[in-house]
C-alpha cells in the first residue's frame, strides 16, 4: 500500500510511474533486446541531479494538457 500524495507534483509523480510500469509491462524480452536505452539513461541521469520536481517532459505534457483543458 503506498502513501497518499501529499502535493500536486506527488500525484503527478506516481502516475507517470505508474504508466511507466504500464508501459514496461506490456513489451516483450524480444522488445528489449532491440532496445536504445540511450534516451533511459539520459532520463536517468536528469533525475539523479533533479531529484526535486518533475522533468522538462512531464512540464510539457502537463503544460499541453492544462491547455487542452483551457486551464
Amino acid at each position: 500500500m503506498t502513501a497518499e500524495p501529499k502535493s500536486e507534483a506527488d500525484l503527478i509523480r506516481a502516475l507517470s510511474e505508474d504508466l511507466a510500469l504500464e508501459i514496461l509491462a506490456s513489451y516483450t524480452p524480444e522488445d528489449f533486446a532491440q532496445a536504445d536505452f540511450t534516451s533511459l539513461g539520459e532520463a536517468a541521469v536528469y533525475l539523479t541531479q533533479h531529484s526535486s520536481g518533475p522533468g522538462p517532459a512531464l512540464l510539457d505534457l502537463i503544460a499541453k494538457i492544462q491547455k487542452a483543458a483551457g486551464t
